[in-house]
């Protein structure tokens, strides 16, 4: 199957799996329980999501890997799905902000196509680094910003970033406080998706999954944002960056200078 059919047929199920979800009652969409010490909340909609979501993409007869089934995380980032059913759980069941179905197809570890549904909102998002992106079917494009001066920074603090203090944290708010404005927004997917269109000019965060970035990278590059992370990816805690190409100069000398994203 071709990159254009399976881009489509992403489309399709995101939009379809997230409006399966805004239709739950309160009851279906509640706590299921917790995890990381509490500070992943795991909701009732995440596996209705799962669900739906994995049901309507194994009819392609690919394999899947899914934030919700812990099996599948032994399986190789090589011509697979890659999906994260809700990211932004806590967002959903508190009505903090925007929450989105994730769904990424990767090859030999790369997200070469991304597709993402804003529960909230009903945008999708959809795209590549060789498919154009497009936000409800109208292209969309990185920012063209110059200066970290006026530069907003989209980042978050995952369930397993580390708090602990030490050099560590400090490098991070030296990294953050380079930048004109910072946002946490609780969700990884839906900031990659303001950087990829403009709206924010940086993405940034460490210790994030590879489930709830994976179809945002495809977008965003697909948007002309670069990844100035190292970029082998895999199941275990990721640092990423995305930045237009005319703030890859200053960003790149702040990560250094900060010490905030080592390099590998």
């Amino acid at each position: 199957m071709n990159h254009d059919a399976l881009l489509r047929i992403a489309e399709d199920a995101v939009r379809d799996t997230g409006r399966l979800i805004r239709s739950l009652s309160q009851s279906e969409r509640g706590v299921a329980g917790t995890e990381i010490g509490g500070r992943e909340v795991k909701l009732h909609a995440d596996q209705r999501a799962h669900e739906h979501l994995s049901r309507i993409l194994s009819r392609t007869g690919l394999p899947i890997l899914s934030e919700e089934d812990k099996e599948s995380h032994t399986k190789s980032l090589d011509a697979i799905w890659v999906i994260d059913p809700l990211d932004g759980s806590y967002n959903f069941t508190r009505g903090l902000g925007h929450s989105m179905v994730s769904c990424a197809y990767v090859e030999a570890g790369q997200p070469v196509l991304g597709a993402l549904f804003d529960v909230s909102t009903e945008d999708v998002f959809v795209g590549g680094a060789d498919h154009p992106s497009r936000m409800n079917g109208m292209p969309i494009r990185c920012s063209d910003a110059t200066a970290l001066s006026a530069a907003v920074l989209c980042t978050g603090f995952p369930a397993r970033f580390s708090f602990t203090g030490g050099a560590g944290t400090d490098s991070y708010f030296a990294f953050m406080s380079g930048f004109a404005k910072v946002r946490m927004l609780g969700s990884a997917a839906h900031s990659i998706c303001l950087t990829a269109r403009g709206a924010a000019d940086c993405y940034a965060e460490r210790s994030i999954m590879f489930w709830d970035v994976a179809a945002g990278i495809a977008v965003s590059q697909g948007a002309g944002a670069r990844l100035l992370t190292p970029n082998q990816f895999s199941l275990e805690p990721l640092s990423v960056i995305l930045a237009p190409p005319s703030l890859i100069e200053p960003v790149t000398q702040l990560a250094d200078r900060s010490r905030a994203f080592p390099r590998h």
